[in-house]
């Protein structure tokens, strides 16, 4: 039987080079920050053209870019975010120089963002009338809202023994009455002040928490004497 004769085998056909590229974006590694705190994002352009040299514009829809505008890595400035919608950080990225076809390469990506915890508002002492409408406007506003409420309640220099306490007690029991949960709600005594205040912040979880801030020292504060046993104040 004759020898078959070799044929060449056919040489592989290139890969045809896709003129497009694909444009992908990546945050930091941690799924949130607080507000303020420093944010970078990377894009990744893979394949397209090898001759390109692409042009990059970013933008966000909160804070500010700090560096890096113009190319693959941005370092942005959270600060005010938090209160973007959703509580997201989102940068978006354009990507220009490639073929006509290439019209929208974008993308973008994001990150939560938890915002700082802000004063709701405060009062002194008032009638008892007063302190239920305040409380009925604040159980209105947190049935809207998943953040916490922080309270905090400074006796004046002339209050009675246990005022803050009482006093706090009091408003946390009418707040979870009105549909408010008991775990929203951190009722704490400030300590002193020259006269009686009530003090109201509203929290996100993760938010770093506000602090007392009493302006009379404990140590100064001498509690009026109880009337004797049996008469009247004033009597």
């Amino acid at each position: 039987t004759p020898t078959p004769t070799p044929r060449p085998s056919p040489s592989p056909t290139p890969d045809r080079v896709t003129p497009c590229p694909r444009i992908t974006v990546q945050p930091q590694s941690a799924k949130t920050v607080r507000d303020g705190q420093p944010v970078s994002f990377g894009a990744n352009i893979a394949g397209g053209d090898p001759k390109v040299m692409p042009t990059l514009l970013w933008s966000v829809n909160g804070g500010y870019i700090k560096e890096g505008q113009g190319s693959r890595q941005i370092q942005v400035d959270s600060t005010g975010a938090g209160s973007a919608q959703g509580r997201e950080l989102k940068a978006e990225i354009w990507v220009g120089g490639y073929a006509p076809e290439c019209s929208s390469l974008q993308a973008s990506a994001s990150i939560k963002i938890i915002p700082p915890a802000t004063k709701f508002g405060e009062f002194g002492e008032l009638p008892e009338k007063s302190v239920s409408e305040n409380l009925e406007a604040l159980a209105n506003f947190l049935t809207q809202s998943q953040d916490n409420l922080y309270l905090f309640a400074y006796a004046g220099r002339k209050s009675d023994r246990g005022f803050a306490f009482n006093a706090i007690r009091k408003m946390k029991e009418e707040l979870i009455s009105k549909g408010i949960a008991p775990r929203r709600v951190i009722a704490i005594d400030g300590g002193f002040r020259e006269e009686p205040l009530f003090d109201f912040w509203i929290v996100p979880q993760g938010a770093e928490p506000p602090r007392p801030s009493p302006t009379v020292n404990r140590n100064e504060i001498v509690y009026p004497k109880p009337p004797p046993s049996g008469r009247r104040p004033g009597s």
